[in-house]
């Protein structure tokens, strides 16, 4: 299922007013330890996309901005030359702006032993909460701010729907859920239906740490 031309028009909404400011220097993004998404999306809706900065040590990388296009394509370039990171500290990540490419990143995350690290500072949002989530260890620190909310999508007359307005039999659910599935996730049902209530498309709701531990977001065999 291909969600991209559906949320685009919806990036205004929500991403827009808390999209990163201030972009890396052309000088960075020439270092052999930058890589950063080359996304048509980033230029369209001036937002900072999604960055990876691999560190001293080869083994952790930095990750700020979001989501977009060429995010996976962006991730392969930095595991190949860098085959040995094993730890994505994610900073600032407001969400996606094209969920296919994201669920995609996010499972080949996941399938290649890589966990993930919010810091107390650390906040992501939407797409970006499914990104920290990819970890196949995961912590994030007291004072880190997770954000979720439900999705949703214009339709042919250009109206506005949330997802939590379709049917719960509808196949456009799928994607995510098994999302859950396939990472491990305890409660991979109730996890996706607690975002869709929890706020609208324009709106954002942060887990409060009793959330965070029920459904099951910092694994105890984190050890970085």
């Amino acid at each position: 299922m291909v969600l991209e031309p559906k949320l685009k028009p919806l990036i205004p909404l929500f991403i827009a007013v808390t999209a990163l400011s201030g972009c890396q220097s052309s000088k960075d993004n020439l270092a052999p330890y930058v890589f950063q998404s080359q996304c048509q999306e980033a230029d369209e809706y001036d937002f900072d996309p999604l960055t990876f900065t691999v560190d001293s040590s080869f083994e952790q990388a930095r990750v700020n901005g979001v989501i977009c296009s060429g995010s996976y394509t962006a991730f392969e370039k930095m595991t190949k030359q860098y085959p040995k990171v094993k730890l994505l500290r994610l900073k600032e990540i407001p969400g996606s702006v094209d969920d296919e490419t994201n669920l995609r990143l996010s499972k080949k995350i996941h399938q290649m032993g890589i966990s993930t690290y919010l810091g107390e500072k650390g906040i992501v949002e939407s797409g970006g909460t499914d990104l920290f989530l990819s970890g196949v260890t995961r912590k994030a620190e007291k004072g880190a701010k997770v954000g979720v909310h439900s999705w949703a999508f214009e339709d042919d007359d250009g109206k506005v729907v949330g997802g939590v307005n379709l049917p719960k039999s509808s196949p456009e659910h799928q994607p995510y859920i098994e999302y859950y599935q396939d990472i491990g996730l305890s409660k991979p049902e109730e996890f996706y239906w607690f975002t869709m209530h929890a706020a609208s498309a324009e709106g954002i709701y942060y887990m409060s740490p009793q959330q965070l531990e029920h459904f099951g977001f910092n694994t105890p065999s984190f050890a970085f």
